[in-house]
């Protein structure tokens, strides 16, 4: 049960993970408006915080595996 969790946390944070490199791409275009900018860092401060839940649960679950 653990590791079926565990495998589902990760897949979870395989997602935020490419979600905020593509957030991240995204404040490379030249042509955002500073209303884009400032809704693109909202989202990247979102998904930075939930990378970091993430990173704790899966910590937890991965110690208890080892």
């Amino acid at each position: 049960m653990v590791y079926s969790t565990l495998l589902d946390l990760l897949n979870e944070y395989k997602e935020e993970c490419l979600n905020a490199v593509k957030l991240i791409e995204g404040l490379k275009l030249e042509a955002l408006t500073e209303d884009q900018q400032e809704d693109i860092l909202g989202e990247l401060s979102a998904s930075i915080t939930h990378l970091k839940i993430h990173s704790e649960q899966l910590e937890r679950l991965i110690e208890e595996r080892l």
